[in-house]
């Protein structure tokens, strides 16, 4: 069977129907192997043509390429008031709770098992800030994750990947690959939205090096999917390491590949191996794929983050978002701290029963800060606007030319209000700067100002004339002050 007569298979099948089944092409073929192994041969002609595939019932479906991934309106008003107020959701937290009583042999709230939780959470969180890598090897370990790191961890990679779908860079049906999946968070945050929405399909594949991870996984995830019907297809985790596992040995043609809390941890990598890592395992990617990066928002993890997205895109991906290069310049990611912020999710039952008795304040986790970003290989952007040519905007890198006086300046919006209700402060870049450069929003502004950049999303592009340029030499940061007369607008 040659690579001609496959071709000509699909296209005259392809010509027949938008969608026809695998095996419908193999009795075509007269092709003896499997099913898997027929869909492995036929995949680089279905890319040729511009079709997909996808498993189903045991069979393939193959169609013709749809446009990306569009949901209904009530779909997206689902998906709005999850956001309104984020939660773990029932049916999860009811998996989760039921896992821990079968892995201890005791109720999942008994006294005694909520005490070895608390302690594994304890003992993780003091490695944590000692910048310390955080073991997964024992049951209670991995429990602790479950009822601490993980309800925050879901809500947010549902945040992310509802930025890709109302972004347009979502499929219909999608292969998904996560890299370091612990328990299965992200496959967990996939399921609940796809199903929330109520379209889209998903496989979903995972690497993982821990034993007491892959079981936690092998029991939540699966379970998740299967009240989605094929919609979701959870295939079996791969066991290995990150920093040993070659490209050859994951799924291709991967569309969204996440690499959540996972490359901070590899601490004896330098930020040029983590970049060539990751660089290689980008072979498997689609050529319209997403490569999701997710980071902590605390200052060392933040700031490794974009130094790694940076080297990466030296090797040849294009960074999406948040960064917007609008002098087409290099940026310089030293400095570079930068993250997002979400509503507060609402603590678990399980969080909860950690949290009753004194000090109970140290086992919640509710707060959603993090800092991303999303790589392409088909060099497509957020934002496509530079700086036009001649316009009277100061680059950030010429800022010490201009201290105490009035200018006017371009740059994307990268952070909430870092300051409090009465001094506004937030982190700006054009990609240009060596010191970190901050619009201050001081306490004594009255007007319409005050609430300027309230309504900007983080990432957008900002025009500011007649700002008055301030250098914080406690800090080595520049602010710029909003003044009365500042005039605050969206770039086009």
């Amino acid at each position: 069977m040659s690579e001609r007569d496959i071709l000509l298979a699909l296209e005259r099948r392809a010509g027949e129907k938008p969608e026809f089944r695998l095996s419908e092409l193999q009795k075509d073929l007269a092709a003896g192997q499997s099913l898997e192994d027929l869909a492995g041969e036929v995949r680089p002609q279905i890319d040729r043509l511009g079709l997909t595939i996808r498993p189903s019932d045991g069979d393939y479906v193959i169609g013709r390429r749809a446009g990306p991934l569009t949901v209904d309106d009530a779909g997206r008003e689902r998906q709005a008031a999850f956001f309104r107020n984020p939660e773990v959701p029932e049916t999860i937290q009811h998996l989760i709770e039921s896992y821990i009583t079968r892995k201890t042999g005791k109720p999942w709230d008994d006294p005694a098992v909520l005490d070895r939780m608390q302690n594994a959470i304890l003992v993780q969180k003091s490695r944590y800030w000692k910048e310390q890598r955080v073991s997964y090897r024992k049951a209670y370990q991995v429990l602790g994750y479950l009822a601490y790191h993980a309800p925050v961890y879901l809500v947010q990679f549902e945040h992310i990947l509802w930025q890709i779908i109302d972004r347009g860079l979502a499929k219909p049906h999608m292969r998904i690959l996560d890299i370091g999946t612990g328990p299965g968070v992200v496959p967990l945050a996939v399921i609940d939205l796809l199903d929330r929405i109520g379209s889209a399909s998903a496989e979903v594949y995972a690497v993982e090096r821990s034993e007491e991870h892959l079981e936690a996984y092998n029991a939540l995830v699966p379970a998740a999917a299967a009240a989605m019907g094929d919609r979701v297809q959870v295939k079996k985790p791969t066991r290995g390491d990150i920093g040993e596992i070659a490209a050859g040995d994951l799924p291709d043609r991967i569309d969204i590949m996440v690499f959540s809390n996972v490359l901070g941890e590899l601490r004896h990598m330098r930020i040029e191996e983590r970049a060539d890592l990751v660089a290689a395992l980008a072979e498997q990617l689609a050529p319209d794929g997403t490569i999701v990066v997710v980071e902590p928002a605390d200052l060392a993890n933040a700031t490794a983050l974009r130094q790694t997205v940076r080297a990466i895109a030296d090797r040849g991906l294009t960074i999406h978002s948040p960064c917007s290069f609008i002098r087409g310049t290099a940026c310089n990611p030293a400095r570079c701290w930068t993250f997002e912020q979400k509503g507060d999710i609402r603590p678990p039952r399980l969080m909860e029963r950690l949290a009753e008795g004194k000090d109970g304040y140290r086992f919640v986790n509710v707060d959603i800060k993090y800092s991303s970003a999303l790589l392409r290989k088909d060099a497509r952007v957020q934002h496509a606007y530079r700086v036009p040519p001649g316009a009277k905007f100061a680059r950030f890198s010429h800022l010490h030319r201009h201290v105490d006086r009035t200018i006017n300046v371009v740059a994307a919006l990268m952070s909430g209000n870092l300051g409090d209700d009465r001094t506004k402060v937030y982190k700006v870049c054009d990609g240009t700067p060596a010191d970190p450069v901050y619009v201050v929003v001081p306490a004594t502004l009255r007007g319409q100002n005050r609430d300027a950049l309230r309504d900007i999303a983080y990432g957008d592009i900002v025009r500011f004339h007649g700002v008055l340029v301030r250098f914080n030499k406690d800090h080595g940061a520049y602010n710029l002050v909003v003044l009365p007369g500042t005039r605050v607008e969206p770039a086009a």
